[in-house]
């Protein structure tokens, strides 16, 4: 074998580096272009920042920084201007401002190297500082193209760029003032969202309070952070949230009550329980229809809970009275009838004789579980179990019944 002389190393050393100056260059008449053409410069580009010979330059990750930002501002301007973007040109646009960012940061660290001189050798860290001191809306708006496009990962970590941009030391005097609380809490609450539908739990409760530090007051925040700290086990912080929620918001969502009334039965205080209810209901008006029934179905369960039958019962029809709609005061009605007619045909069946009211309430059951059921399949699909036993119970002259509720 031949020996590689050091002349010839040396020599193809220079040519892979100066390869990858002209790499640099191309891209930057790419970029420089009266009209630029920023997702082929990027192609062009890449090669020079992962090449070891390059990587360590401003010149490549200034160039990425301004091509990737470029692809943002062209977006921007396409909805600006009336044309929307769909979800892959979001996607482009929010993604090109992350990589952007970072490959201005990059850029900086770069540039901050010294010469033989002892001097930074960047030339364009005037125009980075510039650039990323003034992105707050840029960023913002990012994130909500990712948003929007449901890359919710991506968008939480712009935001949380923008959230950090007036504290970045990197940017010196150039970094922006924070924007008014209501802005910032704004898309402070975002991020929360954006965690809580990956199902990080902790970071958007860590989201949601400090929203709610910022002035955010919306409906939402409560119901994100109670449920958030719920699905954590947190209890203290669940509760605290539904009775906040309860307090600002009781006549608008059911939920936070709910949660109240919850805990309540857990630790079987039903007469706290009770008195959250007719509290509420003193509280909600006649033309709020669906928060009354719900606030007497929830009445209706605690006396059931009570084995006060009777009133449980009252409560549910009232509940189906007020809104005709709600399938779950239905469901409910049906199954304080449909256990009673169980236990007196099992009481029957102990002496030889059914007693003469079960068939009526069986049929009676059986009506309300199929209107609940016509009004939401989805949250009662346990009814068709539930009205195949009935109609197997029943027996002789109930066969199509049964089979038809079997098959469902």
């Amino acid at each position: 074998m031949k020996k590689i002389s050091m002349f010839a190393m040396c020599m193809f050393a220079g040519l892979v580096a100066s390869a990858q100056a002209n790499v640099v260059k191309e891209a930057e008449h790419m970029i420089k272009a009266s009209s630029p053409n920023y997702e082929e410069a990027l192609k062009v580009l890449q090669p020079a920042l992962t090449n070891p010979e390059t990587e360590g330059l401003e010149m490549p990750w200034y160039l990425s920084g301004k091509a990737n930002y470029g692809i943002y501002d062209n977006a921007y301007i396409q909805e600006s201007l009336g044309t929307p973007l769909n979800n892959e040109q979001k996607l482009a646009a929010g993604k090109a401002t992350l990589e952007g960012y970072h490959a201005y940061m990059k850029a900086l660290e770069n540039g901050q190297k010294l010469n033989e001189k002892g001097k930074p050798v960047g030339k364009k860290t005037k125009e980075i500082l510039k650039t990323l001191g003034g992105s707050s809306a840029q960023l913002r708006n990012a994130g909500v193209f990712l948003y929007d496009a449901q890359d919710y990962p991506a968008a939480y970590d712009v935001w949380e760029l923008y959230v950090n941009l007036p504290g970045n030391p990197a940017l010196g005097k150039n970094a922006p003032a924070a924007d008014p609380d209501d802005l910032l809490g704004q898309i402070v609450f975002y991020q929360a969202l954006a965690k809580y539908f990956v199902s990080d739990y902790a970071k958007s409760l860590e989201k949601v309070q400090r929203a709610r530090e910022l002035g955010i007051e919306n409906v939402n925040l409560y119901r994100v952070g109670m449920d958030a700290a719920g699905r954590l086990n947190d209890t203290i912080t669940m509760l605290e949230f539904a009775q906040a929620g309860c307090d600002k918001f009781g006549n608008e969502d059911f939920s936070f009550i709910g949660q109240l009334i919850n805990d309540k039965l857990a630790t079987k205080n039903y007469t706290a329980g009770r008195e959250l209810i007719e509290r509420a209901l003193t509280t909600t008006p006649d033309s709020n229809a669906v928060m009354r029934s719900q606030l007497y179905d929830a009445l209706g369960y605690v006396y059931e809970q009570e084995e006060d039958m009777d009133k449980a019962s009252e409560n549910f029809q009232k509940a189906i009275d007020i809104d005709p709609s709600a399938a779950k005061p239905y469901f409910d009605l049906g199954r304080i009838i449909y256990n009673r007619a169980i236990k007196l045909d099992e009481e029957g069946s102990v002496t030889g004789s059914r007693n003469e009211e079960v068939v009526p309430d069986l049929i009676k059951a059986a009506e309300l579980f199929e209107k609940a059921y016509s009004i939401d399949e989805n949250s009662m699909n346990q009814i068709p179990g539930i009205l195949y036993r009935l109609y197997y119970r029943l027996g002789p002259g109930y066969e199509d019944k049964t089979e038809l509720w079997k098959n469902m």
